[in-house]
């Protein structure tokens, strides 16, 4: 029995938070997709009136909550579905950062508190691929617990799932193997890159 062909179609590369915009400049030299980016950007404590920001490709949106992972999701999720251009990604960040998280279940429409319910909204099937950059002085053991829950999501919806173990000066090189690599995969191959590691095939089946 040959399994469905798991088919990278994504449109664009998502640069979400801090770490993973590190790298900006240096992808955007070699990536033939559109290299998109979005941080999070604290006011400032000492002016009056001036909210927290969302920064989207260098665009600001206000954002007026609190910096928790069920108040930003909600934020996200508003702004996931009025840009068209962040459907159909690869979406590349630190999953120990509260951005990747909250991006997560805006995508996928899940409440983070709930996670593991049945009854949640239905979600849009697009296809996203995530990749986790390794956190910065994280040994394995706490990775694998801070990114549990993002795992159970992301298996839930069948998502394509890769972590990147790269020392800082690696991460280039191995992501752009890793673009190639996913670009010419059919029914019959196996992902292969030294140093990237697939958590999640959307070939796959979710159990509970």
């Amino acid at each position: 029995m040959i399994l469905p062909m798991e088919k990278f179609t994504f449109d664009s590369i998502l640069l979400l938070g801090n770490h993973a915009n590190l790298y900006l400049a240096e992808i955007k030299t070699f990536s033939e997709l559109p290299v998109q980016s979005l941080i999070f950007k604290k006011k400032n404590p000492f002016l009056e009136n001036t909210p927290h920001q969302l920064l989207l490709d260098g665009v600001s949106i206000d954002y007026n909550g609190n910096y928790t992972l069920n108040e930003l999701s909600f934020a996200l999720s508003v702004v996931v579905n009025h840009n068209k251009k962040l459907k159909n990604t690869l979406v590349v960040g630190d999953p120990s950062e509260l951005l990747y998280q909250a991006y997560v279940f805006a995508q996928t429409n899940q409440n983070p508190h709930f996670i593991r319910e049945e009854a949640q909204f239905f979600s849009e099937q697009i296809n996203d691929t995530y990749a986790f950059l390794y956190p910065v002085g994280m040994v394995a053991q706490d990775v694998r617990k801070e990114i549990s829950q993002l795992v159970y999501v992301l298996k839930k919806f069948n998502k394509s799932t890769f972590l990147i173990r790269a020392h800082k000066s690696d991460v280039i090189a191995i992501l752009q193997k890793m673009l190639n690599q996913l670009g010419v995969m059919n029914e019959f191959s196996k992902f292969s890159v030294k140093g990237v590691e697939q958590l999640i095939s959307r070939q796959e089946h979710f159990s509970t």
